[in-house]
């Protein structure tokens, strides 16, 4: 998969959503070498039907909007000029705030990013997107789903002064009554975690979820074209057992329900 998915950059977190430094730094050493990565502008005219980028090319996403991908993070993108795309729970932004509760393995003190962060990100160059309003799972919303990424949409373009039509589906978790209220709601893209067989199209593109102990050789192969098709096989747990065992660690992410994408 050509659009990579992370949650944060910590040197501190034992956490299944946070990357150390020295390895994302190595990350983002390898794709400015091997990878053109493009923005989120780019990279949505140049998906094909089925939601993959061209050959030769990334996306870089994070899910959640913890702090770390300002304060790690994005002196890392700077440094090696690669744009991003970070999904902000909405509500995190409001002046009351929104408890971190769909990441119980986050640590006490972790926070998310504030708005004065967010709005000079922008400024930097990055852009962002809706991952709902609270961070549920929109599967189980009923007719809520589309009020709550609708007030996740105007929040947010509120806040930024700019149209937001992307959003990253909590937990990577979707279906087709979630789709069409996504389109709905005013969401022209979607972006998904399979984890088998799925459908994939502009709302439901796609990613790789990037985790601790990823190396350079899972990233390169959550990079390739062949990957969509590896994980929607019915031989893909075997495949992802035999890669833990030699090391690989061609690991998607924490299972759902552990900790929220």
């Amino acid at each position: 998969m050509s659009v990579l998915c992370y949650h944060t950059v910590e040197p501190e977190w034992q956490s299944p959503l946070a990357v150390k430094p020295g390895h994302f730094e190595r990350h983002c050493a390898w794709l400015s070498r091997h990878r053109r990565v493009l923005g989120l502008s780019e990279s949505l005219a140049a998906l094909d039907e089925t939601g993959r980028l061209p050959r030769g090319t990334a996306l870089i996403t994070f899910d959640d909007g913890f702090s770390g991908v300002y304060e790690h993070a994005l002196p890392v993108l700077r440094r090696f000029e690669l744009p991003a795309t970070i999904f902000l729970v909405a509500e995190t932004l409001t002046p009351d705030g929104h408890p971190i509760d769909w990441a119980p393995t986050a640590p006490s003190h972790a926070r998310t990013l504030t708005v004065d962060e967010v709005l000079e990100m922008q400024e930097l160059g990055v852009t962002f997107g809706s991952h709902g309003l609270r961070h549920l799972d929109l599967t189980q919303l009923g007719d809520e789903c589309e009020r709550d990424l609708r007030a996740s949409r105007e929040l947010l373009e509120d806040l930024l002064h700019r149209q937001i039509r992307t959003l990253a589906y909590p937990r990577g978790l979707h279906n087709g009554r979630v789709r069409a209220a996504a389109h709905r709601a005013g969401f022209s893209h979607a972006f998904s975690l399979p984890e088998g067989a799925e459908v994939m199209n502009h709302l439901a593109i796609p990613r790789a979820v990037i985790v601790p102990g990823n190396r350079l050789t899972t990233l390169r192969g959550k990079c390739s074209r062949w990957y969509p098709a590896m994980k929607r096989s019915p031989m893909y747990p075997a495949l992802r057992a035999g890669a833990r065992v030699a090391g690989l660690g061609l690991r998607v992410g924490p299972p759902r329900g552990v900790d929220g994408a």
